[in-house]
């Protein structure tokens, strides 16, 4: 997951970059997009499920030149089972946390945590975050994904702008197993557990189960 992650990020920031270059070269005013056409992950196991995750984080990420991302219409966001219909997956909860919540301003996330490598990359950190402030309802949403396969991993989270409400509502999305095939007899096992924790002194502090995303909704004070 951790590759796979670093390699579509790799290639945004190329994309990126050829963009900056070409529109200095050639003295164009107007700004370019990106448009990702038809990202997405084959399967219905959890092991699915964080890649997608992880691409609308590297969205979130470059909010200032990705404008359009197309999930691919060769997979679906409901799962389904012959001559039992379709339901709502870990997949469907996960892009539904996204799409509706993180509308606004990206926001600059400063992450420290463990890392690991692979065989390409060295020094990738096992938790992936980031933040988007929504103006319309005065809210701060954190998206963050534990990378770590068996490790729940704690993090301090700390605010260096505002004043925070002093709780927070955290929406997880996991499961036990990576490897276990979504059934249509346990949805309602996939609904996102929430949880509600209190801040001290403007920051919080959660656990992340392994192999998870989690959602923080924050009210700013005005």
């Amino acid at each position: 997951m951790g590759a796979s992650a670093r390699i579509f990020e790799d290639r945004i920031n190329i994309t990126a970059n050829e963009i900056e270059t070409i529109s200095a070269i050639k003295g164009f005013k107007n700004p370019i997009g990106i448009s990702v056409d038809e990202y997405g992950s084959f399967g219905r196991s959890f092991l699915n499920v964080l890649p997608v995750a992880q691409s609308l984080n590297s969205f979130i990420r470059h909010a200032d030149v990705v404008k359009m991302g197309n999930f691919t219409t060769m997979t679906s966001l409901l799962s389904s089972e012959p001559g039992k219909g379709t339901f709502k997956s870990p997949l469907f909860y996960t892009f539904k946390l996204f799409s509706n919540n993180c509308r606004g301003n990206s926001i600059d996330t400063y992450v420290q945590c463990d890392t690991f490598n692979t065989e390409k990359y060295k020094g990738i950190p096992y938790l992936d975050v980031t933040s988007v402030y929504s103006k319309e309802t005065n809210t701060v949403f954190i998206n963050v994904i534990n990378r770590h396969q068996d490790k729940a991993i704690t993090a301090d989270i700390i605010n260096t702008t505002g004043t925070m409400a002093s709780k927070a509502e955290v929406s997880i999305v996991s499961s036990d197993s990576l490897k276990d095939q979504f059934t249509f007899e346990k949805q309602s096992q996939y609904l996102p557990v929430v949880k509600e924790v209190a801040l001290s002194n403007n920051d919080l502090t959660f656990s992340f189960p392994p192999h998870s995303f989690a959602q923080i909704k924050i009210a700013v004070k005005k």
